[in-house]
C-alpha cells in the first residue's frame, strides 16, 4: 500500500499523512494521533527510504566522537548519545553512530558519510586536544551541516557549537568542600592538558583552601586507572582530606582503592566527581558529583542542527551549565569534626 492509497482509505490527504509520520508541519495533535492509530490498525508501514531519496534526504544524523576513547567504554558518551537519540526520534530522524576507530579513521568515515549522503548532517563530540579545522571542508557543501558538542567554540563559520560550561559546577564543588572544613584538597585528573584543574585551584584558593602540586595526579580514563591514581595520591603524607575526581568512571575505581587501603569514604576522605552518569547514584556510597544535563545537551545540539538543515535562522552558539548534586561521599574532615565536638 502506498502513502496515497493509505491516505484515501482513511479519508485524509497524503500531505496530512506525511506530516503525521514526521511530526512536522501544520497538523493538530488529534489528527496526528488518528493517523498513527489507523496506521497501526491497518498495518501500514510507509517506505521512508523511497521518500527520503525523492527529497534527497536520508533523515539520518551522524554522531561522531573525535577524542581518544572508544565510545562504548565511556559512560559520558553513552549517556550523551542516548539523549541525542531520544530527541532525534521525536523529530523523525535516525541516528548513525560510529563506536570504534582512532581519530583519523573517524574523520575519514565522517567525510565518507557526508559525500555519500548517508547522513544529512553530523553532531560531533569534540575533544580539546583534537583540532576540528578540517570540518570546514565538509560544511562548504551546502547540504551538509555540523554541530560540535562539548568543545571550545571553533573559529569556523557555519559550524554550530553547544558548549558545556564547567565553571558553575566546579565553583560549587570548591565551595562545598571548603565550607565543610577541607583545606587540603586533592585532584585526580583524566588527561593533560586539563582546563579544569586551574579553574578548580582558583576556586579552592578563593575559599581559603589549597590544591598542592603533590596532591595532583593524572590517571587516564578507566576505573582501573582511577584506582592506581588513588593509591598514589593517598599513600603520601599528609594526604588530602578531600579529592575532586575528574569523572565518575575514575571515581568508581577510586572508591574501590580507598576501601582496599582500609580507609572510609567520607569519614577519612571525601570524594566529589564529575558527569553524574546513571551509575553514580548506585555506587557505595552514592557519589556526590557535578551533573551534566545530557538531555539539554542533546536537545540543544539536535534542534540547532535541524534548524540549520532547514535553513531557519538560529544562533550557532549555545551553552549548557553544570550543577552539583550532593549525595553521600562528602563530610567534614575527621579532625574538623572532633574539634567542633
Amino acid at each position: 500500500m502506498t502513502i496515497e492509497e493509505f491516505a484515501r482509505k482513511i479519508g485524509v490527504s497524503s500531505a496530512t499523512v506525511s506530516r503525521a509520520i514526521h511530526g512536522k508541519g501544520r497538523i493538530s495533535p488529534q489528527t496526528r494521533q488518528m493517523v498513527l492509530q489507523r496506521m497501526e490498525e491497518l498495518g501500514f508501514t510507509p517506505n521512508l527510504h523511497a521518500q527520503n531519496l525523492a527529497h534527497r534526504r536520508s533523515r539520518t544524523i551522524g554522531l561522531e566522537y573525535l577524542g581518544r576513547t572508544e565510545v562504548l567504554s565511556d559512560m559520558f558518551l553513552i549517556a550523551l548519545a542516548r539523549g541525542i537519540q531520544r530527541v532525534l526520534t521525536q523529530h523523525g530522524y535516525n541516528l548513525l553512530l560510529n563506536p570504534v576507530g582512532v581519530v583519523h579513521e573517524r574523520e575519514s568515515l565522517l567525510r565518507r558519510w557526508a559525500h555519500s549522503r548517508a547522513v544529512d548532517g553530523a553532531i560531533v563530540v569534540g575533544d580539546p586536544d583534537v583540532s576540528v579545522d578540517w570540518l570546514q571542508k565538509l560544511v562548504t557543501q551546502k547540504t551538509f551541516c555540523v554541530v560540535i558538542v562539548h568543545h571550545p567554540p571553533p573559529p569556523l563559520p557555519n559550524v554550530g557549537c553547544v558548549t558545556l560550561d564547567l565553571s558553575r559546577g566546579i565553583a560549587q564543588v570548591a565551595e562545598l568542600l571548603c565550607s565543610l572544613g577541607h583545606c587540603r584538597v586533592g585532584y585526580i585528573g583524566s588527561i593533560e592538558p586539563d582546563p579544569v584543574l586551574p579553574m578548580f585551584q582558583k576556586q579552592v584558593a578563593r575559599h581559603g583552601g589549597e590544591v598542592h602540586p603533590q596532591h595532583i595526579v593524572y590517571a587516564g580514563r578507566t576505573p582501573e586507572e582511577g584506582a592506581l591514581a588513588a593509591q598514589q595520591l593517598l599513600q603520601g603524607e599528609p594526604r588530602p582530606t578531600a579529592t575532586f575526581v575528574r569523572t565518575d568512571v575514575l571515581a568508581i575505581g577510586v572508591l574501590r582503592a580507598v576501601r582496599a587501603m582500609g580507609l572510609r569514604v567520607p569519614e577519612d576522605v571525601s570524594l566529589v566527581s564529575h558527569d553524574d552518569v546513571p551509575l553514580a547514584q548506585f555506587t557505595d556510597p552514592p557519589l556526590t558529583t557535578v551533573r551534566v544535563d545530557y538531555e539539554a545537551l542533546g536537545k540543544s545540539a539536535v534542534e540547532m542542527l535541524l534548524a540549520m538543515l532547514e535553513r531557519k535562522p538560529v544562533a550557532l552558539s549555545h551553552t549548557v551549565h553544570t550543577t552539583l548534586i550532593q549525595r553521600a561521599t562528602v563530610a567534614p574532615p575527621l579532625h574538623h569534626t572532633l574539634y567542633r565536638d
